[in-house]
């Protein structure tokens, strides 16, 4: 059954919202950044000031554009836009807010206040808030949200955020986007959509023309709004997918050939920076997508993007 829309009322139009100073004016390519990845870190771990001062170091010389995916203070990835502001004032953050069933604007509210917050002190920095990744009962989040419940969420920050104009999105996996993407797009910014040739089964050779073919497809589905690609890459380690091999070599070419294609792609974001071993848990392929290992090390040498 299809989730009721909440009312209009609570609703803000999304077509006269002016931008903010730190969302990017063209097509950019940039990073999701995770720390998770020194050894024994997971979700929840704390998170010194040095480590995140080290990985934004790194991340800034070859992006200008990193997305996160949570706030919380028990990890202190409420840090992560305090310290560019302070030291590396040429990025820009797209703050996410982790959503679940116990995490949104009906239940605890701390994780969308958090990001809000950081909006309003650091205009120059968070370019936009993304509200959820994958949060839906179609994606792999095993405590999920109703459409109806994001979309409250999505009214909820825009609304905190209407005198700041910081652009407000969610991240939809594939098959979200193709079931909920219409219902969504009048509620937010931009549509921002995670697109992996490598789950698909496609092999290397094909994969960045499999990936302009669903950009493509999405682009024409919304009227006109910007769909950017939130998450794509390839893993250099694990099981074989069908005819997608991991590899580092592959890892290289699709990351190259994504660079080089982004007129093709508009804006996008790599998944990821650091290998993270604690992503065991989810499959072979994990811990292994990073541009980065987990000891900071390059895999590969690329282009910058800057």
């Amino acid at each position: 059954m299809r989730d009721a829309e909440p009312t209009r009322e609570t609703d803000v139009d999304v077509s006269t919202a002016k931008s903010s100073d730190a969302t990017p004016a063209g097509k950019f390519v940039g990073i999701n950044y995770g720390p998770f990845h020194k050894s024994g870190q997971k979700p929840g771990t704390p998170i010194p000031d040095s480590q995140f001062i080290l990985d934004l170091g790194i991340l800034s010389q070859k992006f200008s554009c990193i997305k996160t995916y949570g706030d919380d203070q028990a990890s202190n990835l409420n840090r992560v836009v305090p310290i560019a502001a302070a030291q590396f004032p040429e990025l820009k953050i797209y703050q996410g807010v982790f959503e679940n069933d116990s995490f949104n604007s009906s239940a605890n509210k701390t994780y969308l206040d958090t990001a809000a917050d950081l909006a309003y002190q650091y205009p120059n920095t968070v370019a936009a808030i993304v509200v959820g990744n994958e949060c839906l009962n179609t994606d792999s989040n095993p405590n999920p949200i109703s459409v109806n419940q994001l979309i409250l969420d999505l009214q909820y920050v825009r609304k905190k955020l209407i005198q700041r104009g910081v652009h407000v999105t969610t991240e939809l996996g594939y098959q979200a986007a193709m079931q909920h993407g219409s219902q969504l797009a009048q509620h937010v910014d931009s549509m921002m959509i995670n697109i992996y040739p490598f789950y698909a089964q496609v092999p290397i050779g094909s994969a960045i023309s499999n990936l302009i073919l669903a950009y493509n497809m999405f682009e024409s589905r919304y009227n006109g709004k910007q769909v950017i690609i939130g998450e794509t890459g390839w893993p250099s380690a694990g099981e074989p997918n069908g005819s997608a091999i991991p590899s580092i070599t592959n890892e290289a070419t699709y990351t190259q050939l994504t660079i080089t294609s982004s007129n093709q792609l508009g804006s996008n974001f790599v998944f990821s920076a650091f290998d993270e071993p604690w992503l065991i848990s989810q499959n072979s392929w994990g811990p292994h997508w990073g541009l980065w290992d987990a000891s900071d090390n390059p895999k590969f040498s690329f282009s910058a993007i800057k």
